[in-house]
């Protein structure tokens, strides 16, 4: 069985942690709908577009630049998580799964930044 691409796992970990924040997004109260929400929805959305263009891009020192960016969002994000879990929008057993979706994509990013690194 040939071995799955790195990057590809990346993309589609994201894609799966995009549409599960998503289904919990849609359980915050009105009013942090355009606020927390919101930001947690740019944040994703910025790491996947990241991620799409490190997984295009050519030069190992565009791709490092683009990964940086992402592990600095997802770090961005495990704060916006916290708070969310704080201010009793989600359950300890949401910011659980949830907060182990980002530290799983967080290691893939940093062996992708490593690989890069390498070459």
């Amino acid at each position: 069985m040939p071995k799955k691409d790195n990057r590809l796992i990346t993309y589609e970990k994201m894609n799966n942690l995009i549409y599960y924040s998503r289904n919990l997004l849609v359980k915050f109260p009105k009013s942090e709908r355009f606020d927390l929400c919101s930001d947690i929805k740019n944040t994703l959305y910025e790491c996947l577009k990241n991620i799409v263009f490190a997984w295009k891009e050519y030069k190992d020192e565009d791709k490092l630049k683009a990964l940086r960016i992402v592990d600095i969002d997802l770090v961005f994000l495990k704060s916006l998580i916290l708070i969310a879990y704080k201010s009793q929008y989600i359950t300890q057993k949401n910011f659980m799964v949830w907060n182990e979706n980002v530290s799983e994509l967080g290691k893939l990013i940093g062996g992708w930044i490593k690989t890069c690194q390498k070459n």
